[in-house]
């Protein structure tokens, strides 16, 4: 059961926003945020009947109504709270990975859903197309922004064809979203899809450096010469490779690279350094050979002068990216919503990055310590949480039986949370 009331870390996570929210949508937010964390299968419907002196479902339907207008807003302020705490604020040792996530749907009757190709599997998924910011600093991460891209024929269906954007329009909009909060993080991890001439032009103007795959057809210049990128690893002697060790940045997994550096020209983009990555594994004699033979990826970056480990260990922090929603998905149900306009989508997904952050700053504070003896994982965090709500909630069952003794509902309740047989009933 939810109690929201007497929730002390929810309250204190709220606390200070200063959204100037009417009482009732305040209630909502707080109370569908602690719903996502204590509920296996949140919704309006869930909530409302599990929470104690709380709101109807149709008083929450108003209310989140209401926040779906301040999405924005609340997680920008939530954000600027977030650097207040030395722990939690953003360091310029991180990095911000953008990508895209497509959360799926069962059906076409919500705004923003279509199909969308995935790169894990051969057909196209019916969803949502979530492209967003997460920013990862070692024990410290939470979601920055998100936003949703809408295909053409989408829009046209629900008569706004002219609010058509591409996706690389929708990740410099993150950007300049991003460095309007002037946080100190400058560097940007990103798959091949988002590194475009427009996006590091973007990138370069607020004064971030990137990493990135890099298309095996662009166009380099290495001593004065035009390459593709795939000629220009065909001419790289076995001699220039070096091999490089990197680690996980979360499971601290070891990998094994061969890597090779060239430093080049690219149009409208300027001087970058390109780093030719070959994965190697160990054979069963104990030598390394190549994990995947005849293969390669390309890394692209305007770091000054960076080494090839570095770069390579930086790059894959992108992969937190896609534990974040791995973990907002199996812990907070991000597939779940089921609002159908837009803004409901927005306000849904706005509530799940707020949970994700609510259990970060919990963990951050040491509330969730003393329930769970681990707390490596964000599902151990949700775990605690949990443990301690129900607390919260036994308590206020033993106060209601202690206020009324002759109450008989108080001695139903009380029994069947405590399993304690009373002689009375």
């Amino acid at each position: 059961m939810i109690m929201v009331k007497d929730n002390p870390i929810i309250q204190g996570f709220f606390e200070g926003l200063g959204l100037n929210l009417k009482p009732g949508t305040e209630f909502a937010l707080k109370n569908f945020v602690h719903g996502l964390l204590v509920n296996e299968r949140p919704s309006l419907k869930n909530i409302a009947e599990n929470t104690i002196l709380g709101q109807s479902e149709r008083q929450m339907n108003r209310a989140i109504h209401d926040l779906s207008t301040k999405s924005d807003v609340i997680l920008k302020e939530n954000f600027k709270k977030l650097q207040e705490i030395p722990r939690l604020a953003i360091k310029s040792t991180g990095v911000i990975a953008l990508d895209e996530h497509i959360i799926p749907k069962t059906g076409t009757h919500m705004e923003g859903v279509d199909y969308f190709h995935t790169n894990t599997g051969d057909k196209n998924i019916l969803g949502l197309s979530m492209i967003s910011t997460h920013y990862y600093g070692g024990k410290i991460e939470y979601p920055m922004d998100r936003d949703i891209y809408r295909r053409q024929q989408e829009l046209e269906k629900w008569g706004k064809e002219a609010a058509f954007r591409s996706k690389n329009d929708v990740a410099r909009a993150l950007i300049r979203n991003y460095a309007e909060l002037g946080a100190p993080c400058k560097i940007w991890v990103m798959d091949a899809y988002f590194m475009t001439k427009d996006n590091v032009k973007e990138l370069v103007s607020k004064g971030f450096f990137y990493i990135s795959k890099i298309k095996r057809n662009w166009s380099v210049t290495f001593q004065r010469t035009h390459w593709s990128v795939s000629d220009l690893q065909a001419s790289i002697p076995a001699s220039d490779y070096e091999m490089v060790e990197v680690r996980n940045a979360k499971t601290h997994e070891k990998r094994h690279f061969q890597a090779a550096v060239r430093d080049v020209f690219i149009k409208k983009m300027g001087n970058n350094r390109v780093v030719f990555l070959k994965e190697l594994e160990k054979s069963e004699s104990g030598k390394f050979r190549e994990k995947y033979p005849n293969d390669w990826i390309c890394l692209v970056t305007n770091l000054p002068d960076p080494s090839p480990k570095n770069i390579v260990q930086t790059y894959m922090k992108r992969w937190t990216i896609e534990t974040s929603y791995r973990d907002e998905n199996q812990e907070l149900n991000l597939h779940g919503c089921m609002w159908r306009n837009i803004e409901g989508q927005y306000c849904f997904i706005t509530l799940v990055f707020l949970a994700y952050r609510f259990l970060i700053w919990a963990d951050s504070q040491g509330f969730l310590t003393p329930y769970a003896p681990h707390l490596n994982t964000l599902g151990k965090k949700r775990e605690a949480f949990r443990r301690f709500s129900d607390e919260v909630f036994g308590e206020w069952i033993t106060r209601l039986k202690s206020s009324c003794e002759s109450c008989e509902a108080a001695k139903i309740l009380y029994q069947l949370i405590h399993g304690v047989k009373e002689p009375n009933i």
